[in-house]
């Protein structure tokens, strides 16, 4: 007979005897059943039951608390994958029911500002976002989203505080993530690109791999490079680059202010998906010119918009216009080399449409 068969059992039996007044043999089958599995609402509620019937009014208010709790937590996990299968309506469903036991359940809360972010419904989202900020001032994830639905002025990159949250939080499945369900490939196109422009120069090369993150990009990269630098502002990610053994040295810092203080020059500079996370590119592109060798490259990719300037989208992540990325890069000196159209990855089963930029100087 299965675990779960034997609980409903248990539960089934601890009701009726609840019902029949007898308390002690109710307690005692609820609590068996919470050993076996500890999430059972039904079981948490009983205990609360036998605990108010008996007279026990603290003990009943603590196990009707654990129960809302577990069960608001229980349509959060089955709206976490509503939303992962881009069942967003459902999603929203089990994330409002959460919130019905909990009205301050911060997870329910993101949850109901991300899918309504997703279906492009702005208004909404923004709603939620402010209503996570009432519970949580000055949360840069939220704060920065919305941002992105429009509710306030538009920043002219993402925060320190919103990178770092971020990408921490994700660190754990990262590789995962972007190699499985999000077929991330930007890396790879940009090696395949560099190619051209590196032929009888393989292990020659020294390369700065600006938001490297996990490391995916020195792993594409190491086959050209004597000397691979990374920086990223997540620590939990620096460190699983680290663990690839790729990486000459790691710094934790912002982008603009290690591209300021580094008196190292390179052959090469990447942004492996980064740059999206900067609406002006001035002082960066300024920044890489200044320690890019004579003839070095930069390499990156930016998600891509028709229009002249650049816009922050829904996702959290800028997207640019060609007139705006070949005005910035030529007043900063730079030599446009290509640019081509490639799906970067996808978001929600659909393809993300992005820029592969390369320049020299």
């Amino acid at each position: 007979m299965s675990s779960n068969r034997v609980i409903s059992g248990w539960l089934r039996r601890a009701e009726k005897l609840l019902t029949n007044g007898e308390l002690k043999g109710a307690d005692a089958l609820f609590s068996d059943a919470l050993k076996k599995d500890k999430k059972s609402v039904t079981a948490l509620r009983g205990r609360a039951n036998v605990a108010q019937a008996s007279g026990s009014n603290e003990h009943a208010k603590k196990f009707f608390q654990l129960a809302n709790k577990q069960e608001a937590e229980n349509y959060c996990v089955e709206a976490d994958k509503a939303f992962e299968d881009a069942s967003f309506q459902h999603a929203i469903e089990c994330y409002k029911k959460s919130l019905n036991i909990l009205d301050d359940n911060l997870d329910a809360i993101w949850g109901l500002a991300e899918c309504f972010a997703s279906i492009d419904e702005k208004r909404n989202a923004a709603r939620w976002y402010r209503r996570y900020l009432e519970l949580e001032p000055n949360e840069p994830e939220a704060l920065h989203m919305l941002s992105a639905m429009g509710s306030i002025q538009t920043p002219t990159r993402a925060s320190e505080g919103y990178i770092t949250t971020l990408f921490d939080r994700f660190a754990p499945d990262f590789d995962e993530l972007l190699n499985g369900e999000l077929d991330y490939q930007v890396p790879n196109i940009l090696a395949e690109t560099m190619e051209v422009y590196l032929q009888g120069r393989n292990i020659d090369i020294e390369i700065l791999d600006l938001g490297c993150g996990t490391g995916l990009s020195g792993v594409a990269f190491k086959k050209f490079a004597r000397r691979i630098d990374g920086v990223d502002l997540s620590g939990k990610m620096l460190k699983k680059a680290g663990d690839r053994s790729i990486y000459n040295t790691l710094s934790k810092s912002d982008i603009i202010s290690h591209l300021g203080s580094t008196d190292k020059s390179y052959d090469l500079v990447l942004g492996a998906d980064v740059f999206v996370y900067f609406g002006v590119l001035e002082d960066l592109f300024l920044g890489i010119i200044k320690i890019l060798k004579k003839g070095g490259f930069m390499a990156f990719s930016l998600e891509s918009r028709k229009g002249k300037d650049f816009k922050l989208r829904p996702s959290g992540r800028y997207a640019h216009g060609r007139p705006y990325v070949r005005k910035i890069a030529k007043n900063a000196g730079f030599i446009e080399c290509s640019v081509k159209n490639k799906t970067l990855r996808l978001e929600c089963g659909e393809p993300v449409v992005g820029d592969i930029w390369v320049f020299k100087t």
